[in-house]
């Protein structure tokens, strides 16, 4: 082989003449002539045990080289057929793995000391992330919430998890679904997924899941399937994560493209706007058959009606949740475990309390946490604008409302009003009287327009102090930085109005909500706010809002038709109204909700999650990690301030790194600085560039071999040593993770120049502060003086390399059967109390278990990086 080309893959020598020397290579065709007294050529042998390639592309095992004549012939055992073969050295494969430690030794190419260092820590640190519960847990552009890492890793390691994101306006349910997906996604637990959204978020949630989790969805909509069914038949499968608007699945033809892609994972946003009698949750009822794993997101489950509630936990159970009257006789018979298990919680028994829960029917297919035991909410204050004597209730509250924004000067408003007409009228009335540019969101502009509609009221420097709304701004949008929000006029339905005030009301608002309603007297809105507030739906959360409604809605309706005339029938309902909702808030106080929050959020092991985070997530290693591989990779980074950087990749870069733009980015290592700076990238374990850092140094040849020169008076000059890292895999498929139990294997053997092993008498990097840099030269003079015996010692690592790991094997297996067994009995136990638990969720762990100790009976064994240290004291 030739050093300086190693591309060229193994040649032939055809002719030696004098001084010259004539090789052939058959991989490329190429003919070199060589000095031959210098020439840059490293005879090519396999070593016992090594894998070999016949030029017809069969492969074989070496057992033994033979040496006759000059010609190598290796014996050995071919892989496919197990016959005895002998392959003549011109007979093997032109193509050799040119990364390979063994080829770059044999062709002198050596390492700087400190990429091998690189190396080495790389494999450290990849093999700590794979093996974390936390993987994929770490990234998110989120604050580090409790209940939402409970739920996201609760749900995320299921086998083929199905259930209902059920929390109540402004808790996360969007970031759990994220957090879900990432570790899915990292851990190999799912590759395909489809996130299935209402067409007015399609964009947001594009954006979201690349802002806060670096997941880069694609767009399919029907512009994008008339497109892509140009150049493929089956539409779906050209990429692995895919968002869709919800109107595509009542698309005719590209619904049941749908169905011809093998999904992992199925998430359906605000799912309650399918109603089971539209012909959307037909098919969404097909998909859910298809797809073994789903995600269903809704902050008003019950909104529809129970029937309805009934209807999509079919979706997710069809074999448990088969008869509604029994379903509403076991729920309401969790009523009566709520004295106990607030006793339990108060007292603190976590295990007793984790029994009770567990019988808890629907506790294991819905998570549903309230503000009210999350807490960390503001405050909401109402305030109400009575409007009399009006002849025009459009003009009255536009003069209104021209007269607040002067009261609040430098102050954002929200205002959300029913009609898209009304938003247009009134921006335009506000743009003549006042010169004021309100921002419009509505469902007539794209979804492009709507972003850039946010973008400008949102921004502090040069945006708008009001942001106009039609009632798709209550659903999807977060705007917890503003505090003011204007009702210009009121929603039919309790739980608009809840949604609406929900796009302030969430966790990270700073203030307590104002709440700005004018109301002209005798009119539709004057009736809703009256029954609103005997319900207290402005100033506290209204969970019980529907079943309010349901209840209601029969004498409420006249009365909105005949405003003036409401009196005293109106008030007959504010009083019922006011009664109702205080009995339903008590029953929903000691019923079920309560043991659905306790079982949605378990603070106890949440706050483990939190510690594992924080400790992985250290930023002065990762920091110090990645600052040192972008220094050896050609990879410009200037801090910007103690928190973040420029990151830009330069003309000296070795490896292109997709998502590193031309013209840079930058970074932070801060979570906390991430979220006030939403345009600065966070860097965390779980990060792409992150990723592939730690990918191109544990499986590229980076680091792969290094000569270094050892400063030891009290060795002989001369004296050296070879450190031998392998490699140790069991193969097996993504889904099963294994990497949890076996990560990719770093196996050390330290060989001294007698053969002697000093692997448990000196430990790693016992010896790197007496070693320095070797320059190329140096190095591969030293590397073609110690060729032979170098390919000795790696000979000899073989058997205790192969002897290690099967001590590294046997404590896997017992890792795998403890917590598979565990995980196991677990379920059974549960099946026993609560029928929730699949039979097919029980059987998976039993298979997964058979499937990882089948996996560890035939590792791979691989030859990773040799250092030779050599000692030239001073």
């Amino acid at each position: 082989m030739s050093e300086s080309e190693l591309e060229q893959g193994l040649g032939l020598v055809t002719q030696l003449e004098g001084r010259s020397v004539t090789l052939m290579f058959p991989a490329t065709g190429e003919i070199r002539h060589y000095a031959a007294s210098d020439a840059p050529l490293a005879r090519y042998q396999l070593l016992a045990d090594e894998r070999g390639q016949h030029a017809d592309g069969w492969y074989f095992h070496v057992e033994q080289p033979v040496l006759d004549n000059g010609v190598y012939s290796y014996q050995g055992t071919r892989e496919d057929t197990g016959e005895a073969v002998e392959v003549p050295e011109a007979q093997l494969a032109a193509q050799v793995a040119t990364n390979h430690p063994l080829t770059r030794l044999l062709a002198g190419k050596a390492d700087r000391l400190d990429m091998y260092r690189l190396r080495q820590q790389a494999q450290q640190l990849s093999r700590r992330w794979q093996q974390s519960p936390v993987a994929g847990l770490l990234g998110a552009r989120a604050d580090l919430l409790p209940h939402q890492l409970y739920i996201a890793a609760s749900v995320a390691d299921r086998y083929q998890p199905r259930v209902l994101l059920a929390d109540e306006v402004g808790l996360g349910k969007t970031i759990e679904a994220g957090l879900i997906m990432q570790r899915r996604l990292l851990t190999g637990r799912s590759q395909r997924i489809l996130v299935v959204v209402p067409d007015s978020l399609v964009h947001q949630w594009l954006v979201e899941l690349q802002r806060r989790f670096a997941l880069r969805f694609s767009l399919f909509d029907r512009e994008r399937c008339e497109q892509a069914a140009l150049d493929t038949q089956s539409v779906f499968s050209t990429e692995q994560q895919v968002v869709i608007p919800q109107s595509l699945l009542n698309h005719p033809f590209w619904s049941q493209e749908l169905l011809e892609v093998s999904w992992d994972l199925l998430v359906v946003d605000e799912v309650h706007q399918i109603a089971p009698s539209q012909s959307e949750f037909g098919f969404l009822r097909q998909l859910t058959e298809a797809i073994p794993a789903v995600l269903l997101l809704t902050a008003t489950p019950e909104q529809a009606g129970p029937e309805a509630h009934f209807a999509r936990l079919q979706l997710l159970d069809p074999d448990r949740f088969t008869d509604f009257e029994q379903f509403q006789q076991e729920q309401q018979g969790y009523r009566q475990l709520t004295p106990l298990a607030n006793a339990l919680a108060k007292a603190g028994a976590h295990k007793l309390l984790d029994k009770l829960l567990d019988q808890h029917g629907t506790g294991r297919v819905m998570f549903r946490n309230s503000r009210a035991h999350v807490g960390g909410f503001p405050q909401r204050q109402l305030k109400h604008y009575p409007l009399t004597d009006v002849a025009d209730a459009f003009a009255a509250k536009t003069d209104w409302l021209i007269d607040l924004l002067k009261a609040y000067r430098n102050t954002k408003f929200i205002l959300i009003c029913r009609q898209t007409e009304t938003v247009l009228h009134l921006a335009e009335q506000l743009r003549l009287k006042t010169g004021v540019h309100a921002a419009v969101f509505h469902d007539q502009l794209s979804l492009l327009e709507r972003d850039r509609a946010a973008a400008y009221f949102a921004s502090p420097e040069d945006g708008c102090p009001l942001l106009i709304c039609s009632e798709i701004g209550s659903e999807g949008r977060n705007f917890q930085f503003a505090q003011h929000l204007v009702l210009f006029d009121l929603p039919r339905h309790p739980d608009l109005l809840e949604q609406r005030i929900g796009r302030l009301d969430r966790l990270g608002q700073q203030h307590d909500i104002e709440i700005h309603v004018p109301v002209v007297e005798d009119s539709a809105d004057a009736v809703l706010f009256a029954w609103y507030e005997s319900m207290d739906a402005f100033t506290r959360t209204n969970a019980i809002g529907s079943l309010l409604y349901d209840r209601f809605a029969a004498e409420l309706e006249p009365l909105l038709d005949a405003p003036a005339e409401a009196e005293p029938m109106l008030t007959e309902l504010a009083e019922a109204t006011e009664a109702e909702a205080e009995r339903l808030r008590a029953e929903v106080a000691a019923g079920r909700d309560r043991l659905q929050e306790l079982n949605a959020f378990r603070p106890y092991a949440a706050t483990t999650l939190i510690e594992s985070i924080e400790a992985l997530n250290e930023k002065t290693e990762l920091s110090g990690f990645m600052q040192d591989f972008w220094a050896r990779f050609g990879i410009d980074f200037d801090l910007l301030n103690d928190d973040s950087g420029w990151l830009r990749p330069t003309e000296h870069m070795r490896v292109s790194l997709p998502g590193l733009p031309d013209e840079g980015i930058t970074v932070t290592f801060d979570r906390s600085y991430a979220l006030v700076h939403e345009d600065v990238e966070f860097l965390s374990w779980d990060h792409p560039l992150v990723q592939q850092a730690l990918e191109l140094l544990t499986t590229d040849s980076y680091g792969s071999t290094c000569v270094a020169m050892l400063q030891n008076r009290a060795l002989p000059t001369g004296a050296w040593f070879i450190e031998l890292g392998f490699s140790s895999a069991a193969l097996a498929p993504a889904d099963l993770v294994m990497q949890e139990f076996y990560p990719r294997q770093s196996i050390r053997v330290l060989l001294d120049s007698q053969g002697r092993d000093l692997t448990d008498k000196v430990k790693p990097g016992a010896l790197d502060n007496q070693l320095q840099f070797i320059d190329k030269k140096q190095s591969r003079l030293i590397l073609r003086e110690l060729r032979q015996a170098a390919q000795a010692a790696i000979k000899q690592a073989w058997p205790p390399a192969e002897q290690f790991q099967q001590e590294l094997l046997n404590e896997a297996r017992q890792r795998i059967a403890a917590q598979l067994d565990a995980q196991h009995r677990r379920l059974l136990e549960l099946q026993q109390r609560n029928p929730m638990v699949r039979d097919s969720e029980i059987e998976a762990v039993a298979q997964r278990k058979a499937a990882l100790l089948q996996a560890t009976e035939q590792p791979v064994l691989q030859l990773d990086s040799v250092r030779i240290m050599i000692n030239l004291p001073q």
